[in-house]
């Protein structure tokens, strides 16, 4: 049985709902051109086939480099300190950041003759110094070389090694004795090697006293060697090019190899010449040895040098492009080098460097291959690399690759799992895999279409975590099915479901081999390591081979499970075999030992066969000579002391304080460091520094970059160079040399190699910044210095986020990102690592755009702490946010972490940093918590969807793979899996019909089909163990543990003991059983025959014992205290029956008994028995059997519907907590003391039932709306709501006052409102607008001070079909919201308006309602004291209907009634009273409300305007902040036409004209004849707060001030959701999908910010201030923002003004102030819990109660007798 995706999968409430995904096929397939390289030529998109597809030589493979410059420093040495001084101090710090900053690249300069002391230590050798040239030529993008060539050119150094025939050739031209027995004492031969060479023989280290005789030797050597070379060249006995071996210098053989030998040296290469004018004055100084080459006999120059440089100089400048190249001519004086003064020389010198080599670097990074700079290509290349690299050479293991063989031409549809310890050859195996299957494609042996995908599990940087090895491997898997690979997903648990689909449907057309190594490398991030992406069943035409270190059990033991029948254990290899191998080697590296060496060799194999220790050997045995004492070589028993030896020789050859330093860093680092990193924090390490420069230094206080170079080049087999945040590090090839180099160089000094690490990404001592140093004692004396404390610049980086003055370009700082929280943490420095990393905006936001969220949490995962765990979380929530849009990192974490602020400190910093990033990012800024927030018992609310009603279809339990919870319907066939401790979905799993039952571990999932059979399924995959038919009959009892599954059925014999892993019935018993259980250690099994209770032992089924209860049960609960049971009967009596097995004896004791007994639990411990009740829990002692307390109240003030019972109750892991639900309510309590701890709520919805588990502290609770919640109760003394939402349902419409600091909201579907404080968001109380569940409020008004507020709500038989009532109409209620009451209601209302001052609403009533004719409607207009509710009644004219909606105008004191109606005047028959006539007149009404009893004014437009044409006529009246009327009119209009729902109609076509009228001094301020457009619908426009800046529906913005600029907005808004902030200057409202919040500029119509609604959201409104915005949700949510955008504004005096950034530091809340505050919020829910109870009891009533049966009635009598019974009885065994 295959794993399904999910058709409806589970729905995270708030988080995943923030776009919709709206791309169109043609969109789609142009964003997939590059990603299938469809852009290339054919021959390049057909090599890229091969390598993505497999079927390529090897050779055919680029070598794609890193992004790193590498450049060898090429010189005499001495003579060119000035200049390469100036280069470490100038140039090379200024390349250093040109790089990074402008391309992101590494930068390095090699000097292998800087910081050596020359008067002690020696030179590095030729060959060195020419490897380390070609690692420069290597791995170097651009420029390689850099070569200074002044007027020294020889040093003398004899070759290293030279041929046996040629040194026998030289030796044969020697005419001296003492010269060829000089040789023959320097030389030695060594025939380890084929063919046989002499060996140079060097004193052992640099302290060695014969090291100053070595000096003068060599020289001898090299002159001797030089003058037979010559004779043999003439004799021809030689060539030219091993002639110039003993005649060239150094400089020369580094110039040759690095710029005459190369093709391309004009792209590559610089050379800088420096020749002395004045030769004389050099001849004659003391320092012309420095600068010059002298001959030893006679202390003259050494012409023969001098025209051998002069000739190379030639050369090269004749052979290099002339703007590679430069010439210089310098005096010298008796201070060394001069022109005109030294500093101008050096600086022109650096200048031309610096130019010259930006040059070469801008010129390699243009013309690189842009295929290289593809994420997947540049993966899989490496990759491909990396199995060459690890398969050569291979040799035996025919038995597995015969088995991978047959695998993969078998029909089986399991993975193939390669096991073995550490260093058994696993990656060997699975390179060799890949290149046989390579080369099978390649030559078209397979017999059908073959596409070969593979991994390396740590070698990249991109295969580290799960998440990234998956999302690599579907890329590349999507490429070869042909799919489109931006469908691939990110986030892990969508990646997890793709690759699973990929590989199970395995739409492929032929096959698919994917091989993956090492998976016990993976990281633990997101349990990655639990490998649950990987599915136990594949597509038969998919083949996934893995290897895993079997010394991890975890992961060894998760594969079995999954693959038990494809398990390949590698054996070590024979002696024989490791012989074998080793000589396959020797012969490959024409290499041979002598006998007693080899003797060595195989006692070493004697002790272990491990193909990596066969490999050290033979690396080993590479350096033995054949003259070397066999008696001092050692090899060691195992790889680790192979390892020790290792170390120890490198300690002997380098100095141990040297290589601790090297290798202690590099082995402290995360993810390893490149030379450059390595260097850098060399430099900054004291001790290091007094070690190498311990009696002289030099100018600038750098650690020596050769030393670095040369112990690499020492451990170059162990090293690993691999690509991280797009450079390249050192680490380490084998985790046993990590291992190995921590104890020695790590463990002692751990604390402060981290720290260092830290310092240097911190940029703590970055650019000028100088660093106190003390020199050591020996340099002090040395240099007779004053004092030995000074301080000295390092000339490190500086290490921002972002390379560059500005993060345009992109170049983030990767490698700072990476390193920083990992040595902060190793280094004990946690205040740092929360305060720069995991609590700071801006480490977190340029993480997130450097790299991804995964990688960002993968960083916090190292660290457990609850304050960085509370942003992790909040992170995780904001995932779909931040994938979307990362600038709105700032709100998503304000929004969810503002609770956490009063707590803990960093947070409140995090948050503080969040609000000052405001203008540049998101301008929106949450004044308190807006979203869900992490840290509460609420850890997640999710949707189940399907039809999952019935509580018995939801289980939680154990798995290996994690805390599982299933849900399934008894008659669907599909399973749906929810991991709860991360909060992951799983594929749906496809089972038959039926109930689950999981084992007690989790493996298996058990299902009852057909009354007759059992199925059971793992439950990792959900593919079928077993099915065992057992007959016929319902069960009626089940009991299941790891090994069994017991049950009774309801008629017929039982009970039933079936094996689960043997698949079979393991025995039936043929009584009639009820109950069945069975011990927690499997031993015994339990059942009833009537009241008979029988133990059996198991396997064997001994009857071991038989006990008689007082009833028949009904469920026996198993105990470890002995054999003990629990007894549950059908009378509901609780009793305990212990059995001595050993003299067949039982006991029963009677415990309780309650008639409204429901479910017995024993707790996790086996120390207690919770009984659940209707209206009471029972706590049961088990080792005493005696009833320690009950609870059956939960806190005073908590209400409870009385006909509700205990639906639940259950232990959390180690018995801390009981927790038992009831009603809407999740009770805990402490289960020793008892004390009530909360009484947590989220929803109105009942809940059914509460599942734990014993391994994680979390409890769910399934809810009768169809949803579960999972509440994790580590959080459990948190005061944090999970979510703020004030409604179940939809905010239709809120309020705000910034006065009264009050929100008055309201859902739309209920008569209440809710007012809320615009401090914090939360409920102050609740506005009951009517006591009938079924009216609505419709709308609210505050007053402008915000004091009081007037709901508006509708009848609910005025909504009904048939009413006669105008819809318009409203019942409206005052209300006093500091007093909390309620002063006046009126009803039948059509408009309600406040005065300025607050003081007075007015209300217009309608008296009389005509369907037919407009004009007999008769209003009343009343003016309501606010405060008080008293009323008095202003005439209102008859036959008059508005146009508009009313406003008060405030003309110094007097407050008038304003509004355009439409008159109707009638003429009348005198006699008859008939109508006669009538015609109408729209004029703007004022209506005196002040008491003054001023008649009503009337003024029709033309009394305003006294040029208004006849046919002009008002539209509209609004009043602006000086209480002046904007005054709206219509050109051509006749009249209104009224109509029956809606009134009188404004035309929405037509030209208007607007008038700006003071009606207290009666003028016109302003006149703007045509103002808006004639499309623009009066109906639907949107106004400033002072009325003079106006949009349209069009959405084109309007100017009062300035009427000739009309402003397009080109993004479109919600319907009714835009509004003005800010005077006008900006536009806040909803995208046309309602899930965004956006802030559009309205002088240009650009966007400058938005932010996630997550969800969708329902409402806006703004407050008086203009600046704080309101958004109501359809989730209930109510979020309170602020708008911070202009540079002008005070940022932190407005944040400072929150409330919620007041607020001081609380300390941890106790339990009590915790329940009190549970209480109040559910107080906040007390008309969502009448109306719930009212239809609870109603339910109750329509039920037909059934009378109390015989049996119950009898049980009550029966109990009476039985209560205190106690019996000791012999059992019957027969």
């Amino acid at each position: 049985m295959t794993l399904k995706g999910p058709v409806n999968p589970f729905r995270l409430r708030h988080l995943d709902d923030v776009i919709d995904q709206d791309e169109t096929d043609e969109v789609r397939r142009e964003m997939e051109v590059p990603l299938r390289y469809k852009d290339l030529m054919d021959t390049e998109r057909s090599h890229t086939k091969q390598i993505l597809f497999g079927g390529i030589q090897a050779e055919d493979i680029p070598q794609i480099r890193s992004k790193e410059i590498k450049i060898y420093i090429c010189s005499a040495g001495t003579d060119s300190e000035v200049e390469r001084d100036a280069f470490v101090e100038d140039v090379y710090p200024a390349l250093r950041d040109y790089c990074k900053e402008t391309h992101g690249l590494d930068f390095h300069a090699i000097d292998m003759r800087w910081g050596i002391d020359y008067s002690e230590n020696g030179w590095p050798s030729t060959e060195t110094c020419l490897k380390e040239l070609q690692h420069c030529q290597t791995h170097s993008l651009g420029p390689s070389i850099v070569a200074i060539l002044g007027q020294k050119y020889k040093r003398f150094t004899p070759p290293e090694t030279i041929e046996e025939e040629e040194f026998e050739l030289l030796k044969e031209s020697l005419m001296e004795e003492e010269n060829i027995a000089l040789l023959d004492v320097i030389y030695e031969k060594d025939t380890n090697i084929n063919p046989a060479v002499y060996r140079l023989q060097r004193p052992s280290t640099d302290k060695d006293p014969s090291l100053k005789m070595w000096k003068d030797t060599q020289k001898t050597v090299q002159e001797i060697l030089e003058d037979a070379a010559r004779t043999c060249l003439e004799s021809n006995k030689i060539s030219k090019e091993k002639f110039l071996k003993y005649t060239s210098s150094e400089i020369h053989q580094e110039i040759q190899q690095g710029i005459l030998n190369q093709s391309d040296r004009d792209d590559k290469c610089l050379f800088f010449s420096r020749l002395v004018s004045n030769m004389d004055d050099l001849l004659t100084s003391s320092k012309r040895p420095k600068f010059l080459d002298i001959l030893p006999c006679n202390n003259e120059q050494d012409i023969n040098a001098e025209i051998a440089a002069n000739s190379l100089r030639k050369e090269v400048l004749g052979n290099l492009d002339s703007n590679n190249s430069r010439e210089n001519f310098v005096d010298f004086s008796t201070n060394g080098i001069h022109y005109k003064n030294v500093d101008e020389y050096t600086q022109n010198v650096c200048r031309y460097l610096h130019n010259s080599v930006k040059k070469l670097i801008d010129y390699a990074v243009k013309n690189q291959n842009t295929l290289h700079s593809d994420n997947l290509y540049r993966e899989v290349v490496q990759h491909w690399h990396a199995s060459i690299n690890s398969s050569q050479p291979f040799v035996g293991r025919d038995n597995i690759l015969s088995k991978v063989k047959e695998y993969l031409l078998s029909e089986t549809d399991q993975p193939l799992v390669i096991t073995g310890v550490s260093g058994s050859g696993k990656s060997s195996i699975i390179a060799k895999i890949a290149s046989d299957v390579n080369i099978a494609i390649k030559n078209e042996d397979l017999a059908m279409r073959t596409a070969l995908v593979f991994r390396f599990v740590g070698q990249t940087q991109n295969a580290v975590t799960a998440q990234e090895l998956l999302y690599s491997l579907c890329n590349q898997l999507a490429f070869v099915m042909g799919k489109y690979r931006h469908d691939v997903p990110k986030d892990f648990k969508a990646l997890k479901l793709y690759f699973i689909e990929m590989v199970q449907r395995g739409e492929f057309g032929g096959m698919l081999i994917i091989l993956i190594d090492s998976l016990d490398m993976l990281s633990t991030f997101e349990n990655g390591h639990k490998l649950e992406w990987l599915p136990s069943r594949v597509a038969v035409n998919v083949k996934i081979v893995v290897s895993v270190n079997s010394e991890c059990k975890e992961c060894l033991t998760r594969l079995v499970h999954k693959c038990p029948d494809n398990i390949v254990d590698i054996i070590p290899l024979s002696n024989t075999d490791c012989e074998n191998v080793m000589k396959v080697m020797m012969n490959k590296e024409r290499r041979s030992v002598s006998y007693d060496q080899w003797k060595l060799v195989q006692n070493a194999f004697q002790n272990c066969t491990l193909p990596l220790f066969v490999k050290i050997v033979f690396d080993e045995v590479s350096l033995w000579h054949s003259y070397d004492d066999s008696e001092t070589q050692v090899l060691g028993n195992s790889v680790n002391d192979v390892i020790d030896n290792i170390f120890h020789r490198a300690e002997i050859k380098f100095g141990k304080h040297i290589l601790s330093g090297v290798l202690g860093y590099l082995t402290a680092s995360r993810d390893g460091l490149s030379e450059s990193e390595l260097v850098d924090i060399l430099s900054s390490d004291e001790d290091n520094l007094n070690h190498v420069f311990c009696t002289w230094h030099p100018k600038v206080r750098r650690y020596p970059a050769y030393l670095v170079s040369v112990i690499r080049q020492y451990f170059e087999p162990y090293l690993l160079g691999k690509e991280c945040d797009s450079i390249r590090v050192l680490c380490w090839k084998y985790p046993c040399f990590k291992i190995v180099a921590h104890g020695r160089y790590v463990r002692n000094d751990e604390e402060k190699l981290h720290s260092t690490i830290a310092d240097y990404f911190l940029g703590k001592w970055g650019g000028f910044t100088r660093k106190p140093c003390t020199y050591p004692s020996r340099l002090t004396a040395k240099k007779k210095m004053m004092t030995s404390d000074d301080k000295a610049c390092r000339l490190l980086p500086v290490q921002h986020n972002f390379h560059g003055e500005s993060e345009v370009r992109g170049l983030y700082n990767k490698r700072k990102m990476t390193e920083l929280p990992f040595s902060l943490m190793s280094s004990g420095r946690h205040g740092d690592l929360r305060s720069e990393t995991f609590c700071n905006f801006h480490y977190i936001y340029y993480r997130l755009k450097a790299s991804s969220l995964e990688h960002l949490l993968a960083d916090f995962d190292m660290f457990h702490d609850r304050e960085t765990t509370l942003v992790a979380d909040a992170l995780r929530m904001s995932g779909a946010a931040l994938q979307a849009d990362v600038d709105s990192l700032g709100v998503e974490l304000t929004g969810r972490l503002l609770p956490h602020s009063r707590r803990f400190n960093y947070i409140r910093e995090l948050i503080y940093q969040c609000d000052l990033a405001a203008q540049a990012h998101c301008p929106l800024v949450p004044n308190c918590q807006i979203y869900s927030a992490p840290g509460g018992p609420l850890q997640y609310e999710c949707d189940v969807g399907g039809n999952v009603f019935c509580p018995i279809d939801i289980d939680v339990f154990n798995s290996p793979d994690g805390i599982l919870l299933t849900a399934k319907p008894h008659f669907s066939s599909r399973v749906r899996v929810w991991e709860l401790s991360r909060g992951d979905s799983r594929p749906d799993m496809m089972m038959p019909l039926g109930e689950i039952h999981p084992t007690r571990d989790g493996r298996f999932l058990n299902i009852i089909q057909n009354d007759q059979m059992i199925k059971i399924y793992r439950s990792d995959c959900g593919e079928l163990h077993g099915e065992i038919v057992y007959g016929h009959g319902r069960v009626s009892d089940i009991e299941v543990s790891n090994k069994y599954i017991t049950f009774c059925v309801e008629k017929g014999t039982g009970p039933y003991i079936i094996d689960v892993d043997a698949k079979s019935v393991l025995h039936r018993f043929s009584f009639h059983a009820h109950a069945v259980a069975v011990s927690p250690d499997e031993n015994y099994v339990a059942f009833n025959s009537e009241k008979n209770i029988l133990l059996y032992q198991m396997p064997l089924m001994e009857r071991k014992c038989m006990a008689q209860a007082s009833d028949v049960p009904q469920d026996i609960i198993f105990s470890n205290n002995k054999p003990k049971c629990f007894i549950f009967t059908k009378s509901k009596i609780v009793e305990s029956i212990e059995f001595d097995v050993v003299s067949r004896k039982f006991t029963c004791k009677f415990i309780f008994s309650d008639l409204e007994l429901r479910q017995c639990v024993i707790s996790n411990t086996q120390k207690y028995l919770l009984c659940r009740s209707a209206k009471c829990l029972h706590l049961v002692y088990t080792h005493d059997n005696k009833l320690l307390r009950k609870f059956d109240k939960l806190p005073e003030d908590v209400i409870v519907e009385q006909s509700s019972n205990f639906t639940g109750a259950e232990f959390t892991p180690e018995d801390k907590y009981i927790v038992a639900s009831r009603y809407t309510f999740l009770a805990v309590w402490d289960t020793v003391t008892g004390n009530p701890l909360r009484v947590l709520q989220s929803s109105v919805s009942p809940i059914l039932r509460v599942y734990t588990s014993n391994a994680v502290n979390k409890v769910v609770s399934l809810l009768a709306d169809n949803s579960f919640q999972v509440w994790n109760l580590e959080n459990i003394d948190s005061n944090i709501l999970h979510s703020n939402n004030i409604f179940p349902g939809n905010v239709f419409g809120a309020q705000l006052s910034t006065v009264s600091q009050k929100i008055v909201a309201f859902e739309g579907r209920v008569p209440e409102a809710k007012v809320l404080s615009l401090r914090n968001g939360q409920v102050t109380d609740i506005l009951q607008h009517s006591h009938n569940t079924d009216d609505k409020v419709r709308q609210v008004i505050l007053s402008p001070n915000g004091r009081f507020a007037v709901t508006r709500g509708q009848r609910a038989e005025d909504m009904t079909e048939g009413s006669t009532v105008w819809r318009v109409l409203r019942d409206d209620v005052v209300w006093d919201l500091e007093a909390s009451k309620r002063t006046h209601y009126s009803g039948n209302n059509r408009f309600v308006n406040f005065t300025k001052d607050s003081e007075y609403a007015v209300f217009i009533s309608l008296v009389n309602y005509s369907r037919y004719d407009w004009s007999d409607n008769t209003y009343a207009l009343s003016v309501v004291q606010a405060e008080n509710g008293i009323t008095r009644t202003v005439p209102f004219p008859p036959c008059t209907e508005f146009v508009s909606p009313p406003c008060i105008v405030l003309c110094g004191s007097t407050n008038y009634f304003t509004a355009i109606v439409q008159i109707c005047n009638k003429t009348h028959d005198p006699k008859s009273k008939k109508e006669r006539s009538r015609h109408y007149e729209v004029q703007l009404l004022l209506e005196d409300i002040s008491g003054t009893e001023e008649e009503t004014t009337f003024l029709k437009i033309q009394n305003v305007f006294e040029e208004a044409e006849e046919d002009c006529q008002f539209l509209d009246v609004k009043t602006n902040l000086k209480n002046q009327l904007v005054l709206m009119y219509a050109k051509g209009l006749d009249q209104y036409v009224f109509e029956m729902e809606k009134g009188l109609v404004r035309p929405s076509y037509i030209q208007k004209g607007l008038i700006v009228y003071d009606f207290k001094n009666k003028g016109i301020l302003k006149h703007i004849p045509e103002f808006l457009s004639p499309s623009s619908d009066i109906n639907n426009l949107t106004l400033s707060r002072n009325s003079m800046i106006i949009m349209d529906q069009n959405r084109s913005v309007f100017n009062v001030v300035n009427p000739k600029s009309v402003i397009p907005i080109d993004k479109q808004f919600g319907i009714g959701t835009p509004r003005f902030v800010l005077d006008g200057r900006f536009i806040v409202g909803l995208t046309p999908n309602f899930r965004e919040v956006i802030v559009v500029r309205t002088c240009d119509g650009i966007v400058k910010g938005h932010m996630f609604v997550h969800g969708c959201a329902t409402c806006v409104s703004v407050g008086a201030d203009d600046r704080t915005v309101v958004v109501g949700c359809e989730d209930g949510r109510v979020m309170i923002l602020t708008i911070i955008l202009e540079l002008c504004d005070p940022v932190r005096e407005i944040i400072q003004s929150f409330p919620s950034r007041q607020i001081k530091p609380e300390k941890e809340p106790d339990s009590m102030r915790l329940i009190k505050k549970d209480i109040r919020h559910m107080m906040c829910r007390t008309p969502d819990h009448a109306r719930l109870s009212a239809r609870l009891q109603t339910s109750a009533i329509e039920e037909n109660r059934r009378p109390p049966s015989h049996r119950i009635i009898s049980t009550g009598v029966s109990m009476t007798q039985n209560i205190k019974r106690s019996r000791s009885e012999v059992c019957s065994v027969q």
